[in-house]
């Protein structure tokens, strides 16, 4: 199977280290085009998110490249000095990994919502600038679905938990009151926005920047006050929590500007974005506490593991329909070959009866009796597709085959 998956997560490696490997819009755009200029490479997904920067490709005999070393080379970073961050996987293992992804099984807050919705982007983004492949559109496609159905039919714990949520959890865990308090929220995308209405939610008096040239209607909770992002630092000092999530590479908190900012002796930051949008030194302030993703997570607690079991046993079912899928895309073409043969064969056996009966539309109803035929055919045998291991379904495309092999073989 010619897939792998090269990448790095929160397991293998701190913020610091993934932020070097995280992409913006614009970057994704360009690796993708650089990528489909490389020989040997069919088809390119890149999936980056707070938690992980995920690689996928699909590849013919001529690939030659260490996948290592071509995921540090697109960020310009070395692989002596970054290669034991990342994981490699080829196969049915990129597969089952992409699966189990989309089932939210491994994610650093299990069953998370977001991953689903950032998979499809990834699929979708990449199909933009025509950098999918055939293989690559069917595996996302049914990781997808398959999350979705464990999400529908299996009740995993946690299953509507994100980043904003767990790390407000974990915040209340360690005693925060967010009633009446003042928060600001740096961002206003899809992060962004999610914090704040947990933020409302919870009684507190939140704030959200803007960012003054975006056109348009802005998706703000209508109970959260707005000012433009320019003004961020002349309202941090009326804030006891203050949440940084965007997309942007830039730092929009430093210690240096902080400096002339009196801030309350007891604000909380808190940094939930990849790379760091908070500096780190803020951190390390008189009477300022700094939190990023890595310090919130979630115990999975014993009477989920049943559920845990139903959702890898149902991921496993489907990474092998992808398995069966694969195995047998290459005889489709001749399952279509076949079917338009049994359109010319019906058409031939009811020509003269046509001619009797509808000499002015003979050629329409030829048309309308040979598109029949083939959904026939088609449906009939993708049906025994999906119903019988590979090489019995081999062995009726065969046999379907000899049947027309004169015309065929022409």
């Amino acid at each position: 199977m010619d897939i792998t998956m090269v990448g790095i997560d929160y397991t293998d490696a701190g913020l610091d280290i993934r932020g070097r490997f995280s992409y913006t819009k614009r970057e994704q755009e360009e690796t993708i085009a650089a990528l489909r200029k490389m020989e040997g490479i069919s088809g390119c997904i890149l999936l980056s998110t707070c938690n992980r920067t995920e690689l996928v490709l699909s590849w013919t005999k001529e690939w030659e490249r260490d996948e290592r070393s071509l995921f540090c080379e697109l960020k310009g970073q070395s692989v002596e000095e970054y290669g034991s961050y990342l994981h490699l996987r080829h196969g049915m293992d990129v597969v089952r990994d992409l699966f189990a992804l989309a089932g939210g099984l491994k994610s650093q807050i299990l069953g998370e919502d977001q991953i689903l919705t950032q998979m499809k982007d990834a699929a979708d983004f990449s199909r933009k600038f025509f950098g999918t492949d055939k293989i690559l559109e069917t595996l996302f496609r049914m990781a997808v679905t398959a999350g979705k159905e464990i999400k529908t039919n299996i009740n995993l714990p946690s299953s509507n938990r994100s980043a904003p949520l767990a790390a407000i959890s974990g915040l209340e865990q360690k005693g925060a009151d967010f009633q009446g308090e003042r928060c600001l929220v740096i961002g206003n995308g899809a992060m962004g926005r999610l914090t704040a209405q947990l933020l409302l939610d919870r009684g507190a008096d939140v704030t959200v920047t803007i960012r003054q040239y975006r056109s348009g209607i802005v998706d703000v909770p209508v109970e959260a006050a707005r000012i433009d992002y320019s003004k961020r630092y002349e309202t941090l000092p009326e804030c006891r929590y203050v949440f940084s999530a965007t997309a942007s590479p830039n730092t929009t908190i430093t210690a240096d500007k902080l400096d002339d900012c009196v801030l309350r002796e007891d604000t909380v930051f808190v940094d939930l974005a990849v790379p760091r949008d908070i500096e780190e030194a803020v951190g390390r302030m008189d009477g300022v506490t700094l939190y990023d993703i890595d310090d919130f997570g979630v115990e999975l607690p014993e009477e989920t593991k049943q559920s845990l079991a139903q959702a890898r046993q149902l991921l496993e079912e489907k990474s092998a329909e992808f398995e069966s899928w694969y195995d047998a895309k290459d005889v489709v073409p001749m399952l279509l070959t076949i079917s338009g043969q049994a359109s010319e064969d019906v058409i031939a056996r009811i020509d003269k009866k046509l001619r009797k009966a509808v000499p002015e539309q003979q050629d329409a109803v030829e048309d309308m009796v040979s598109t029949a035929v083939q959904k026939v055919v088609n449906k009939l045998m993708f049906a025994v597709r999906d119903s019988v291991d590979v090489s019995t379904f081999r062995e009726c495309v065969d046999a379907m085959r000899e049947l027309y092999k004169e015309e065929i073989d022409e």
